[in-house]
């Protein structure tokens, strides 16, 4: 199921935001190229603004991605504490996108 999930959205990714897909990639995958923070907010600002699957789970999911965030902030870093709220996140975003 998550990996259906995952499908659809890189393809979506990658079909709307080329540009900072690639770019945040190829900077991942230089070993000198550690700090890619500007390349992640690039890529983050258009998936919000231009990605139609991320959207459309936003407006579906937007409270289960609120508790996962919630989640995760309260964990510290243990994020199997979290892993009931993304599975549920995930089951409404791959409802959202079927």
């Amino acid at each position: 199921m998550s990996g259906l999930l995952d499908q659809i959205l890189m393809e979506d990714i990658a079909r709307n935001c080329p540009q900072q897909f690639l770019a945040f990639h190829r900077c991942m995958g230089d070993p000198k190229g550690s700090n890619c923070g500007t390349e992640q907010v690039q890529l983050a600002g258009c998936i919000k603004s231009q990605v139609p699957a991320f959207q459309k789970i936003q407006g579906e999911c937007g409270g289960r991605l609120q508790a996962y965030e919630a989640c995760l902030k309260n964990a510290r870093g243990d994020t199997k504490r979290c892993e009931g709220d993304l599975k549920i996140l995930r089951e409404c975003a791959l409802g959202s996108v079927s």
